[in-house]
């Protein structure tokens, strides 16, 4: 490996790992952009680390105002359209900004790590990084860090061919020492809306029963096993679900008991970065979906088998 791209690929990785502390520790507001083709959306978050954890707010500054609060691993969104709160265990979706490894050796057979000039984001100095894939089978990234604190401040997501997907970016942003209490709590009181708890999916499932004997055969290099787990949904059919990544991306597959009178997804299907892939294996249907090329997910789909024992 050339001096140079050693050197970038240290340096890219003091730059993720002291992006990775600033994302948790740090105290600031800000209001940012995030757009998925077409869509754009204007978002403010407010971020607070304190000692009994992290508490953030994020709430939509257009549409009708949704609100998501996160405070000692519990999230509720608040939907003023339904006049409705949902309460669940664990992170939201989508995460602002969005997180990357911190370790990249497992990574650079398949990505390049380069660290490029500095430019202003939000009227700061930020450090720009540049991931780039050696292969059709993911994913580019470019990053802009915070010279200061750290923190990232600006992303694009680009595909295959180096177009843009997606992109993240502060438009304005304010470091403090204390985020005041207040900054924290949701607008409405909720006393006009209906509340809902969320519940956690019924992981507690023989899978020798439902068929958990299902193999993927062909993965993009680099890719490997990262969860496996069964679900049961409302109307009691059991979902298997996998999940493969090579520790930047990842992807998601679903195999389910096929039923004709339930739409399923067959061939190809996209929503701004997302790609899906579906298709009928014997009894069941197979969905592979993640954030990365369609040939990706057509890839992992089409090799998906099950193998009885």
């Amino acid at each position: 490996m050339p001096a140079a791209v050693l050197a970038d690929s240290a340096g890219v990785e003091a730059w993720l790992q002291k992006m990775h502390r600033s994302a948790h520790m740090s105290n600031y507001s800000g209001k940012f952009i995030y757009q998925q083709d077409s869509q754009l959306s204007l978002m403010k978050i407010v971020h607070a680390a304190t000692k009994d954890g992290e508490h953030e707010r994020l709430i939509s500054l257009d549409d009708v105002g949704r609100e998501v609060i996160r405070t000692k691993g519990s999230v509720t969104c608040i939907l003023p359209d339904s006049k409705s709160v949902v309460v669940e265990k664990g992170r939201p979706e989508q995460q602002f900004p969005p997180a990357f490894p911190m370790k990249i050796k497992n990574l650079q057979s398949h990505y390049t790590f380069l660290l490029k000039k500095q430019e202003m984001v939000a009227g700061r100095v930020a450090q720009k990084i540049v991931i780039s894939p050696k292969d059709q089978y993911r994913y580019g990234h470019s990053l802009w860090v915070d010279r200061e604190t750290g923190l990232l401040l600006k992303t694009h997501l680009l595909d295959e061919n180096g177009n843009l997907l997606e992109q993240f970016m502060f438009t304005e942003i304010e470091f403090m020492d204390v985020i005041p209490e207040k900054m924290l709590e949701p607008r409405i009181t909720g006393d006009a809306y209906t509340w809902h708890e969320a519940k956690k999916p019924d992981t507690d499932i023989n899978i020798e029963k439902d068929g958990g004997n299902w193999m993927v055969r062909m993965l993009p290099a680099g890719f490997r096993s990262d969860m496996k787990r069964h679900h049961k949904m409302p109307n009691q059919k059991v979902v298997q679900h996998l999940v493969f990544t090579d520790g930047l991306a990842s992807v998601s597959i679903f195999i389910e008991k096929h039923q004709a009178s339930m739409p399923n997804l067959v061939g190809a299907s996209s929503m701004g970065a997302v790609n899906a892939f579906g298709m009928l294996v014997d009894t069941h249907h197979i969905t592979a979906v993640g954030e990365v090329p369609r040939a990706t997910v057509q890839m992992i789909s089409e090799s998906v088998s099950y193998q009885p024992k």
